[in-house]
């Protein structure tokens, strides 16, 4: 699938749409990108949405209310004022909640042994690090039948799920999460066969993989935090006004574990949570402090997806189709460039991650960067409303589009 791939509207789940649509907890949910997107070399898996989902984009989780009826705001509307944000971004050590614990990065570490496991043999096989697969080589035999039995648990009954749009996953997730120190997770709500596998393995990872895995979680933690102090409050308030919502509530919690899934990064909402590897190369240095204000974006988007779904409903008005020519995840590419530019405004000569790893070209390749950063970047500097933004873009990358060419003609 190329990294157009679309989502029809009319796949979404309008039951009850009425009680809930003024609510800020409308969600839309977007299926996956590939592991390509975000450099892991995996087959580009683009995404898809559906509404009223529990779950989130990311890499790395999405929101959005697409209201039923309305048109786009003309192209001549003025910016909207600043949204009051300060009383929620002036402490930026209030931001985030940095966690590193042993149940959810034990969960993570088998699901990601199960899918290294499973594509052994494939034409993108997935790796641990090095210092994650050496361990294995110290366990005796019981140890290593009791692991190994783990990881095929996982392999057969966990991998299938999506860390992030199976909602099972994300409440599983959570639960490991509040697990905290727990030695039985006696008051863990989570099926009981994986809640088996988990108590038998805890002690073998305990031992072999646990304090190193711990220690560089902290080592990113500590990493981050400096970063966060300096420049959280200039982050929080320009995404708050950009997109014209408020800081998800504080703090976003952001669980660092050594794997998180194949995007590297995900975000999962009610509450909106984050779950970011520590381990992922891209994710290391400046680039966390870009990669975390990305993931809380996730939970600040439902102005902004609802603009686009509004222009898009314009743009089929005046040219019927026409807004199949645009890009469903356009804008997932907007919080990518958002992110990314605001990050280097604080951190001069910082380049920002997606045109670093190249995901510009794989995900949205020319010219939709050239139309975001053209028709977006008036809003990021606050020249231009929310509306007219997103209805400028919409309208350009449909203009330059270049539709799907149709089946052959025969003979």
């Amino acid at each position: 699938m190329t990294p157009r791939t679309l989502y029809r509207r009319g796949n979404f789940h309008r039951k009850g749409r009425k009680a809930h649509c003024s609510e800020r907890n409308i969600r839309l949910r977007i299926v996956r990108e590939a592991s390509s997107l975000l450099g892991s070399g995996n087959m580009l898996r683009h995404w898809l949405g559906k509404s009223l989902s529990k779950l989130l984009v990311g890499v790395c989780a999405a929101l959005a209310c697409l209201p039923m009826t309305g048109t786009a705001r003309a192209r001549q509307d003025t910016p909207e004022p600043a949204v009051a944000s300060g009383a929620s971004c002036a402490n930026p050590a209030a931001l985030f909640g940095f966690h590193s614990g042993f149940w959810v990065n034990l969960h993570h570490f088998l699901y990601a042994g199960a899918v290294a496991e499973a594509s052994r043999n494939g034409p993108h096989p997935s790796r641990l690090e090095a210092e994650d697969t050496a361990p294995l080589q110290h366990l005796d035999t019981a140890e290593g039948s009791a692991w190994n039995a783990a990881i095929a648990y996982y392999e057969r009954s966990v991998v299938s799920r999506d860390l992030l749009f199976d909602q099972g996953m994300g409440e599983i997730k959570n639960q490991l999460e509040d697990a905290g120190d727990s030695t039985d997770l006696a008051h863990t709500d989570i099926p009981a066969a994986l809640k088996a596998v988990l108590l038998r393995a805890a002690p073998i990872y305990r031992k072999y993989w646990w304090t190193a895995q711990d220690a560089r979680n902290h080592r990113w933690i500590a990493a981050v935090q400096p970063l966060v102090a300096a420049h959280g409050t200039a982050m929080c308030e320009a995404l708050a006004n950009i997109y014209e919502q408020a800081w998800p509530a504080q703090p976003v919690r952001v669980d660092v574990v050594g794997y998180a899934n194949w995007a590297g990064a995900y975000t999962t909402l009610d509450p909106v949570r984050t779950t970011v590897s520590s381990a992922l190369a891209s994710y290391q240095g400046q680039a966390a402090l870009e990669m975390i204000f990305h993931e809380a974006s996730h939970g600040m988007v439902d102005k902004l997806t609802a603009a686009m779904a509004d222009a898009e409903k314009a743009l089929d008005n005046r040219r019927p189709g026409a807004s199949s020519l645009v890009s469903k995840t356009l804008w997932h590419a907007v919080l990518f460039y958002t992110a990314g530019q605001l990050a280097a405004r604080q951190m001069p000569g910082y380049v920002p991650y997606a045109e670093k790893n190249g995901l510009w070209q794989r995900a949205w390749p020319a010219p939709d960067r050239e139309l975001i950063a053209r028709d977006w970047l008036p809003r990021i500097e606050g020249k231009v409303g929310l509306q007219q933004a997103a209805t400028t873009l919409v309208d350009d990358v449909a203009a330059h589009a270049k539709p799907s060419p149709g089946p052959a003609a025969a003979g």
